[in-house]
């Protein structure tokens, strides 16, 4: 036999945790988790709205780039094409927009003479999109011409949920055509002065 099966069972004391100990460690596992919810929050919502900034931010660049190559005017308007499948322009950016080559620079998407360059989603719910201002949607659509520009300046801002963890974000248009993000400029809507 063994040496060590032939000796007796000695009564080891097994120490788990004791209901003190534990409820000290649920504590501090509380308070560091209260503390960084906020922060975490934070994240998540300023990097949606990049996301969605630099998404509005390509749509006006495709729109742009393609007036040039097609020497023929580029609109980009508020649409629910992604979504429905039916190339129309509605009122409000923040349910989506589309890119499409506009012959008669109207302000309607024809589907006998225009052509749908790419549909873009909407905005994820509690996100805004507001005039520079905040005072009303989004909404106007965004021509391009064939030489690349836009004749007109327009700033449309991305605010976050009513949190507020997060500075808002713009896409600026100036006259030329060119297009920048600006980030903190901006009222979002319900914000005091």
């Amino acid at each position: 036999m063994d040496r060590m099966s032939s000796e007796p069972v000695r009564n080891l004391k097994c120490r788990g945790l004791t209901l003190i100990e534990l409820m000290i460690t649920l504590v501090i596992l509380a308070v560091t988790a209260t503390m960084a919810t906020p922060a975490m929050l934070g994240l998540l919502q300023g990097n949606r709205l990049r996301t969605e900034t630099t998404r509005l931010l390509d749509a006006v660049n495709l729109a742009r780039s393609e007036a040039v190559m097609r020497n023929t005017p580029v609109s980009l308007c508020p649409s629910v094409m992604a979504s429905s499948g039916i190339p129309a322009c509605t009122s409000r950016y923040a349910q989506g927009w589309m890119v499409f080559a506009n012959r008669d620079r109207d302000s309607v998407f024809d589907a006998d003479s225009d052509k749908v360059i790419r549909a873009f989603g909407a905005i994820p719910a509690g996100y805004s999109l507001t005039n520079m201002a905040g005072t009303r949607p989004a909404g106007d659509l965004i021509t391009y011409l064939p030489d690349g520009s836009s004749r007109l300046n327009r700033s449309l801002l991305f605010c976050p949920p009513a949190s507020r963890l997060v500075e808002p974000r713009a896409v600026v248009i100036n006259t030329v055509g060119r297009a920048r993000i600006s980030v903190g400029e901006g009222l979002c809507p319900g914000s005091a002065p």
